[in-house]
This record gives structure tokens, C-alpha cells and sequence, in this order.
């Protein structure tokens, strides 16, 4: 891996020089590149070319692992006919730049189609129902991914990377035992409505970084644990659990898999956690998480 994109980390400035140098290789222009997103990867719209572009944190194995993973996944659901967002097969892919690497996507422009908590059901119940694909997928187990974070942890307290270091401990055991006592399945792993898009009359689910398989419950948890940490409408939760067929929160295991849950919306939230809105949107999760207050509200960022 690049010594110097490791030590940086996941930046606007270093995302969009790997992504300049990305697009150079592949012959695109990115002078009108938009940033999109800047989390676990830097997502960006390049309209122009008709592209959404990926730059993922680094070009270690286990990213390059996910990436390649992430690929394969998109091309099998377009072959199963599931509304989601493919490659762009005619670019070279995935791209090594500045340390990173780089993946070109379908560009879904702006909808006036605003996702609902109701199509996030629908969609996570047809995945479920799909068979597994013909090539390997990973157990479900955030815990590798927030270790790694905790590891390269920068520009936060250092009490509050061991407590969280500390809180993962206790809760990886018990969260294995949840998954070694549940039927598993395929799993989206990151299954919210901001991995939604609309696109004329359809509504499409996107993000297979975390794509696995594991207790599909799992997938539940993001629209249960809103109630309580975004105040998401108790009649929309209802209207959730209707259309998925189930509520998560009444089944065996719920908390362990909550604690864990948080703990990694936590750790997703430190990245970047260095100044401003998430800096102090951080410190409210970590003094929740050390009260152990399970209804102190949360802010999406």
C-alpha cells in the first residue's frame, strides 16, 4: 500500500488527486467532477461522461478484495435482472492511483422519484429471496473493517479510540455467537435509504461493498436503530416491517447485533471526524455509547 496515501488518509484533496490521475489514464475529462460523498470511499459524478467514479481508501489486499468482490456482485445483479448499478465494463477497472483504487460506475443523474423507507423494503426483500452467486462471497463480519479504522485512527482522542477499541472487544464474541444461531443468506450489509436512487419510475439499490452472506436480519437493523437515534417516525418503521415482512427489533439477538451496528456506524463516523459538523456530531455518539444510552439522538452526516 502507498506509505503516503495510508498516512494522509481518505481526504477531499487526496481523493480528487486520485481521481485526476485516474481519469487521465482512462482518457476521461474531470475538470466538472462533483464530490458526492466522502466516507468508507470518496464518490464523485463526472455528468459529462456519463460516470459515477469510486475512490476507495487505499490499494491494500483486503481493499482491492472488496473492490474486485464489489464488481462481480454488480455484474451478477444485472444478470439477475435486480434494479441496481453496474460497472462501466468498457473503462479499465479497478485503477491504481495515488495509492488508491479507482472504479468507474453508471452515472443516475438527479430523480425527482424521492426513495421511500417502503421501496428499501421491497428491494431488500427480493435480494434475500435471490439464490447465492456462482462465486464466493464473504461471511458477514463488520469487525475487520473497524479494526482497521481504529488502527489508522487520526485526529480524534486517544481515550476515545480505546474505549472504542475496548467496546469491540466485548462485542465481537457475542456477535458471532448471534450469527453461528441464525439461518444466513445473501446481505446487502449496508442497507439504508441513502444506498438508494431514483431513476425514472424505479427505484435502484446501490453500494455492494459489503455485500456478504449472513443473517439477513442484519440488513433490518439500520431502519430499527433510526427510530431511536434519527427519530424516524414510529408509523414509518410500522410501514417498514409491513412491506419487509418482519420487525427486527423483536427478534432473538437484536441488541448484540444493535451494539454492533452503532459501534461501526461509530467507528465510519471517526474517519473523518477531525473538525467541524463531524467532529462534534462524533463526540454526541461517543458520550451516548459511554452512558450507555440507547435513545440520545444521533444526526446523519
Amino acid at each position: 500500500m502507498n506509505a503516503a496515501a495510508h498516512h494522509e488518509g481518505l481526504t477531499r484533496a487526496s481523493a480528487t488527486r486520485a481521481l485526476v490521475t485516474a481519469c487521465k489514464v482512462a482518457g476521461l475529462n474531470s475538470d466538472q467532477a462533483d464530490l458526492l460523498r466522502l466516507g468508507e470511499n470518496a464518490i464523485y459524478a463526472l455528468p459529462r461522461e456519463g460516470l459515477a467514479v469510486r475512490v476507495a481508501r487505499s490499494d491494500a489486499k483486503s481493499i482491492e478484495e472488496k473492490v474486485t468482490k464489489e464488481l462481480n456482485f454488480a455484474r451478477w445483479l444485472r444478470s439477475q435482472g435486480f434494479p441496481g448499478v453496474g460497472p462501466r465494463d468498457d473503462l479499465p477497472q479497478p485503477l491504481r492511483a495515488e495509492g488508491r483504487l479507482v472504479t468507474f460506475w453508471e452515472y443516475i443523474p438527479p430523480s425527482r422519484t424521492e426513495p421511500g423507507l417502503t421501496d428499501l423494503a421491497m428491494l431488500l426483500r427480493a435480494l434475500h429471496a435471490l439464490p447465492e452467486p456462482d462465486f464466493a462471497l464473504p461471511a458477514l463480519d463488520p469487525f475487520p473493517t473497524m479494526w482497521r479504522r481504529l488502527e489508522q485512527a487520526h485526529g480524534v482522542k486517544k481515550q476515545d479510540v480505546e474505549f472504542l477499541s475496548e467496546a469491540c472487544s466485548r462485542s465481537e464474541a457475542a456477535f458471532h455467537d448471534v450469527v453461528a444461531q441464525h439461518p444466513t443468506g445473501l446481505v446487502h450489509g449496508d442497507a439504508h435509504r441513502g444506498n438508494l436512487l431514483g431513476h425514472g419510475d424505479r427505484i435502484l439499490l446501490i453500494d455492494y461493498e459489503a455485500v456478504a452472506v449472513g443473517p439477513q436480519s442484519w440488513d433490518l437493523l439500520p431502519t430499527a436503530i433510526a427510530v431511536s437515534r434519527f427519530a424516524l417516525p414510529r408509523p414509518d418503521y410500522d410501514a417498514f416491517c409491513r412491506s419487509y415482512g418482519q420487525d427486527v427489533t423483536t427478534s432473538e439477538g437484536y441488541e448484540e447485533l444493535r451494539t454492533v451496528r452503532e459501534l461501526g456506524m461509530t467507528t465510519w463516523l471517526m474517519q473523518n471526524a477531525q473538525a467541524g459538523a463531524a467532529a462534534e456530531e462524533f463526540a454526541v455518539r461517543m458520550e451516548s455509547l459511554r452512558k450507555e444510552d440507547r435513545e440520545r439522538r444521533w444526526h446523519a452526516l
